[in-house]
């Protein structure tokens, strides 16, 4: 094969761990005697745009001067048809069968558009971010991590938002021509999946590194700390600096730094010169733990795993490649990005020795392969590209793909819930390029609207004779137009009476309403070709009482939501007493909330400074009465407002009932609303709860009281718990449910129905009795909920405090609001 390597920086014009990996690409393809190239930007050598040839240890490298393109504000940086031109050319000599394209900053994505008219297989690694980052590595000029997915966070360094999105935009169309796109790790192969880059062109090729097998450490004495990231502020040297002038360790403890000196330094911080490569297993050995706060978003670290294998223990930052080598409380430590608390706080945990030792010896979490066995699972993705053996990564989706390009969404209902099953899933699809249209099921466009649509779903819309007729129009359409049934419990099936306790305060006439819902909701349902359920639980009971296909699209993150929480982020917390707060947008969570009042009373009553926030319709028992003077009532707030209160609780609470299908049916949204500011969530473990936390990670799972009274007291005595779980948990939500995800599934879903349809028709009619209510079209009840921000973040402090004041007026009366009151303006007063 005639294998092309593109990189816009190589040695020996310029070295770096980025610059070696398409150095071996080279180096070892040609030694397995493939006509191996180079294609490389020049620094130093060349003016702009010049170019020459050499041989770099027997490779012809072709280079062009890059040196104008540097900075990550020009449009040439990322679009550079001067470079494309002469890449064209360059391409009609050498006549490759691949291209692998590595770090093409200034180079430009149009060179991928030159490699698909050459005819050529297209491979393209992420060492970086820099498909979806200018800067590459998402931390801000600043050096402030940014969010790791880039649509659910402001990004305060592009020229503006148009601009990033019309470079990213043109990026991801270059993109589209990669046969292959290969990470370096599994971890940064989640976080570019996330980010938008399509999961069926993505394959790890875990980056090689040589090690000695992992090997316990013979130690005895103080703790001894390592860092060797020099004073790169990327690497978190800064970070260091602020952790360690103020961290409290044991005696004896030493923190040695390589490359950078640290003035006004600790005591027990020494400083020293870079080392050379050849010194790394000696200084390893003479260390317990290695410290590796860095700020970017890295695809790998070779370091960490060198560390790990010889014996070190390793407190890491939650980016990509040295956290998937790190368990927290395992191998290591692993912190939030840029906190100094969470690094000091592992410091000084660390310098006990015996839990130093602990974690020591323990190597890798993940798999770790060598140089050799990369290059040989690199060369197998080569020669499967050329032999067109991997023609459906590029083929078979996307043709179904084109089949679902407009969408409509008919929702019964208005609120967070249409919000998270409807207007959501139509934000994540607009990531897809997807049509999408939602509309209440009273609205008079629908007979015409939904005859244009490639799928209709319709969410918790209770049958009327219109809805039927409309349903009956669409199964006799010229065009297969699936039906889809969206639902987010189990308000399907008659049988779940007896298990709502809140049914109890309803009247009769209430209860036959209820009732009447269930049949209309249930006859919509019988009615549609396919099921989307919220929680596994709800899509399986569907599937078995309806009989028709079902599948399970949790609820995700909202990049509008996501961005109103970042900002919430961006301050601290509210000062005052620890918070344990409990938030109900329905009047069902009374026994739900009743469950854990036993607990969360001794929790007052052990912890005297602690606050209990309680927010919307809940109605505490008598077993609080007591603590009524810490208890601040909530009331129900605009959707947009609820991250402020959630970033102002230290802890979030989740409690179900257990025992019971309905609540097993209930996704874990509270807990995805509070990982969004960073807020630890304790919460009961039903199934969604335990699919979104691992537990003592992104969260605690508690049953018995005395479950929930130690997870809440641990979190209330360790600050850096909660910082660290909270941090867990909003990168586990963004990387696990961002909208670029979600819309790649529901996508699919709705291709599936698609294909289901057109094979085996529609569905035929039900024998379930129909129950209906005569509700016309009518524009005067079609107006839909607007979703978008109703107000400025810079006047919802103000009106929180007030709603806070006239809630505790309504639930406490005036006396004991003036008690809460006077005894805040107290506490304030003494922190003064």
């Amino acid at each position: 094969m005639r294998i092309v390597q593109v990189s816009a920086h190589f040695p020996p014009d310029f070295v770096s761990g980025g610059t070696l990996m398409p150095q071996r690409c080279a180096t070892m393809m040609a030694e397995a005697g493939h006509d191996s190239y180079v294609f490389a930007g020049d620094l130093n050598s060349l003016g702009p745009l010049e170019e020459k040839d050499t041989i770099e240890n027997g490779i012809p490298v072709h280079w062009i001067g890059i040196s104008p393109f540097l900075s990550w504000a020009d449009t040439k940086n990322f679009d550079n048809p001067e470079v494309a031109r002469a890449f064209s050319a360059y391409l009609a000599k050498v006549r490759p069968d691949v291209v692998h394209f590595h770090s093409i900053q200034t180079l430009g994505g149009g060179l991928l558009d030159a490699a698909r008219k050459a005819g050529a297989s297209i491979v393209v690694t992420m060492h970086d971010f820099w498909w979806i980052c200018s800067r590459q590595f998402l931390v801000n000029q600043d050096f402030e991590p940014c969010s790791i997915v880039r649509d659910c966070g402001e990004c305060p360094c592009a020229i503006n938002e148009a601009w990033l999105s019309k470079r990213n935009a043109w990026l991801a169309k270059r993109l589209t021509q990669a046969d292959l796109i290969l990470v370096p790790s599994a971890a940064m192969g989640q976080a570019v999946i996330a980010n938008g880059v399509p999961s069926r062109l993505v394959r790890v090729n875990e980056n090689g590194v040589e090690l000695s097998p992992v090997r316990s450490k013979n130690r005895s004495g103080a703790v001894r700390f390592l860092y060797a990231g020099g004073d790169d502020r990327l690497k978190g040297f800064d970070v260091l600096r602020d952790a360690v002038r103020t961290a409290s360790v044991e005696p004896g403890t030493s923190l040695d730094i390589y490359g950078a000196r640290l003035d006004d330094a600790p005591g027990w911080v020494h400083c020293h010169p870079a080392f050379d490569p050849s010194e790394l297993d000696s200084i390893l050995a003479d260390h317990d733990v290695l410290l590796l706060p860095s700020l970017a978003r890295e695809s790998h670290s070779i370091l960490t795993r060198e560390a790990l294998s010889a014996g070190l223990a390793v407190v890491t930052s939650n980016t990509p490649g040295p956290s998937e080598a790190v368990r927290d409380g395992f191998n290591g430590r692993v912190i939030g990005a840029g906190s100094v608390d969470q690094l000091r706080a592992a410091i000084e945990e660390l310098s006990d020795e015996r839990r130093a030792a602990a974690l020591m010896g323990r190597g890798s979490v993940s798999e770790t392969v060598t140089p050799d066995d990369q290059m040989a699972e690199l060369e197998g993705y080569y020669r499967s590209l050329v032999a067109g053996r991997d023609a459906s990564l590029g083929t078979t989706g996307e043709a179904i793909g084109q089949l679902i390009r407009d969408v409509v969404y008919v929702i019964g209902i208005q609120g967070a819930p249409a919000r998270y099953r409807a207007h959501l899933p139509a934000e994540a699809l607009a990531t897809r390029g997807i049509r999408t249209s939602v509309y209440f099921y009273r609205d008079p466009v629908l007979p015409g609207r939904v005859l244009e649509a490639d799928a209709v779903v319709f969410y918790r819309v209770p049958a009327t004779p219109q809805i039927l007729a409309l349903m009956e129009s669409i199964r006799s359409a010229e065009r297969t137009i699936p039906i889809l049934g969206d639902v987010d419990d189990l308000i399907f099936d008659p049988e779940i009476e007896p298990l709502l306790d809140n049914l109890s305060s309803l009247s009769d006439e209430e209860r036959d309403l209820w009732r009447e819902g269930i049949h209309r909701y249930r006859t919509t349902l019988e009615n549609c070709d396919y099921f989307i359920g919220s929680t596994a639980t709800v899509s399986h009971e569907a599937e078995r009482l309806i009989g028709i296909p079902s599948h399970t699209l949790h609820n995700g993150v909202s990049a509008l939501l996501a961005k109103v929480s970042e900002r919430e982020l961006s301050r601290e917390r509210r000062e005052g007493q620890i918070r344990i707060g409990f938030f109900s947008g329905t009047k069902t969570h009374d026994a739900d909330w009743a469950s854990i009042e036993p607990a969360i009373a001794e929790v007052l009553s052990a912890r005297p400074d602690v606050e209990l926030w309680l927010g919307g319709l809940v109605v505490p028992t008598a077993i609080l009465d007591p603590f009524s003077d810490r208890i601040v009532r909530l009331p129900l707030v605009p959707w947009y407002e609820l991250p402020g209160y959630l970033r102002d609780v230290d802890i979030s609470l989740a409690p179900l009932t257990g025992g019971s299908i309905f609540n097993e049916a209930k996704s874990a949204i509270k807990w995805l609303e509070a990982a969004l500011v960073e807020t630890p969530t304790v919460a009961s473990p039903t199934q969604p709860f335990r699919e979104a936390i691992r537990n003592g990670e992104t969260g605690f799972l508690a049953e018995t009281v005395d479950e929930w009274k130690a997870h809440i007291l641990a979190l209330v005595d360790d600050a850096g718990l909660r910082s660290r779980i909270g941090s867990t948990a909003r990168q586990e939500a963004l990387l696990t449910r961002s909208p670029a995800i979600q819309g790649e599934e529901a996508e699919a879903i709705l291709r599936e129905a698609w294909v289901h349809v057109g094979q085996h028709g529609h569905r035929a009619h039900s024998t379930f009795p129909p129950v209906t209510r005569d509700e016309p079209f009518t524009p005067l009840a079609a107006e839909v909920e607007p979703y978008r921000l109703e107000s400025g973040p810079g006047s919802v402090r103000a009106k929180r405090a007030l709603r806070q004041v006239v809630a505790s007026v309504r639930h406490d009366g005036p006396r004991v609001t003036a008690a809460k009151i006077a005894r805040r303006l107290r506490a304030a007063s003494a922190r003064l």
